[in-house]
C-alpha cells in the first residue's frame, strides 16, 4: 500500500493510508471488512491489512473478528478520535460528504467537485483551497442546493459552492463556464452508493 502522500494533506504516511482512515471514520455503517474496504478503495487487500494493525496498535482503529473476516471501525476511545475525523472530513471526506447530503435532493442527476479543491484532491500542487465548489446536474431546486451547500459548509469549515446546470447543457458543453470546468479536473460524486 505504498502510495505516494496526498497533496491537499501531507501529513499522512501515504494517500493509502488517509483513503483507509477516511473510509473508516466517515463511514457511519457498522464495522467494515477490509476485504470490502480494499475493494471499494482500489487498494492491495496485503497491504491495507498490514496498514490497519499498525493503527490499530497505535491505537487510532480497532477491529474484530466475524467468521473469517476481520472488521475495522475507528476507536471513538481514542483521545485522537475527533480530531483526527474532523481532520478526514475536511482534507478527505467532501467527495464522500457532498454525495450523502446532495443524494436525498430531488432533481439531482450527477454532481462534481471542481476548482482548486479538486486540483489538490488528485494531487495537482498550490496553495490550500478556501473553499469547495460543487457542479450539480439535473433540474433540483436551487433552493434546497442552496440549504445543503450551507449545511455542509458549516460541516466542513469551507464555504461550499454549489453552481447548477440541466443535463442538456452539461453534456453540450456550450457555455465557456462548462468548457472551463471540464478542462479541470472533476471529481465526480458517487450519488447511488450515498443515498
Amino acid at each position: 500500500m505504498r502510495t505516494q502522500a496526498h497533496a491537499s494533506l501531507p501529513l499522512f504516511r501515504s494517500d493509502g493510508q488517509a483513503r483507509l482512515l477516511t473510509h473508516v471514520f466517515l463511514d457511519y455503517s457498522a464495522d467494515v471488512p477490509i476485504a470490502e474496504i480494499a475493494r471499494r478503495l482500489g487498494l492491495d487487500p496485503g497491504g491495507l491489512t498490514r496498514e490497519a494493525t499498525r493503527l490499530e496498535r497505535a491505537g487510532i482503529l480497532r477491529s474484530t473478528r466475524v467468521g473469517r473476516q476481520r472488521h475495522l471501525r475507528p476507536n471513538v476511545d481514542s483521545p485522537f478520535y475527533e480530531p483526527l475525523r474532523d481532520l478526514l472530513a475536511r482534507s478527505y471526506g467532501p467527495p464522500r460528504l457532498i454525495a450523502a447530503a446532495l443524494a436525498p435532493v430531488a432533481g439531482v442527476e450527477q454532481a462534481y467537485i471542481y476548482g482548486s479543491w479538486a486540483a489538490r484532491y488528485v494531487g495537482q500542487s498550490g496553495p490550500p483551497p478556501h473553499d469547495i465548489d460543487i457542479l450539480v446536474v439535473g433540474e433540483p431546486s436551487r433552493r434546497d442546493v442552496a440549504r445543503v451547500a450551507l449545511e455542509l459548509s458549516t460541516e466542513l469549515a469551507l464555504e461550499v459552492a454549489p453552481h447548477v446546470v440541466t443535463a442538456a447543457a452539461f453534456e453540450q458543453e456550450k457555455s465557456g463556464f462548462l468548457r472551463t470546468v471540464k478542462q479541470g479536473p472533476l471529481v465526480p460524486l458517487d450519488l447511488r452508493d450515498a443515498a
